[in-house]
């Protein structure tokens, strides 16, 4: 057999197709046990939390949220609104303590899955704020969330 015509053979043919399929059904195969472990995982996973998922945890929807060691430092403020007057909010938290909230045109402001406006806000709403502190120790807001006051 002449070695330039080796790829003409109909027996080397024979073998370069056999190795193909071989090596794409152990691609296939390897794909497929991947999957597999990454669903029985999940599901695995997914069995252990599904109280928390369905029925939220177990020390209510606020989980303690309220403690002292889980209040925002200076990049957040809870608490229910005490004054409003534009750009400026005044928040009293769960320590008492009055704190002041600048809100620019660029602030982000949701009641449950609606945006609305700062001017909807009212004195004795609920809110929990995210932002940046500034140089006069106040915290420019990034997002307000205004939720359901926790005696609810």
């Amino acid at each position: 057999m002449d070695s330039k015509n080796i790829h003409e053979s109909k027996t080397v043919r024979t073998v370069v197709f056999t190795i193909s399929i071989v090596i794409i059904m152990l691609i296939l195969l390897f794909v497929g046990m991947n999957i597999g472990t990454h669903r029985a995982r999940f599901a695995g996973q997914f069995g252990q939390n599904y109280e928390r998922n369905f029925m939220g945890p177990r020390d209510g929807m606020m989980g303690g949220f309220f403690d002292n060691e889980r209040l925002p430092g200076g990049h957040g403020v809870i608490g229910e609104i005490l004054s409003i007057n534009l750009p400026q909010i005044i928040i009293t938290g769960p320590d008492n303590l009055e704190k002041t909230v600048l809100v620019s045109t660029s602030t982000v402001i949701r009641q449950f899955q609606t945006n609305i406006t700062s001017s909807e806000l009212k004195i004795g709403d609920f809110v929990v704020i995210i932002g940046n502190p500034n140089n006069n120790g106040q915290v420019e807001a990034r997002l307000v969330r205004v939720m359901p006051s926790p005696s609810q």
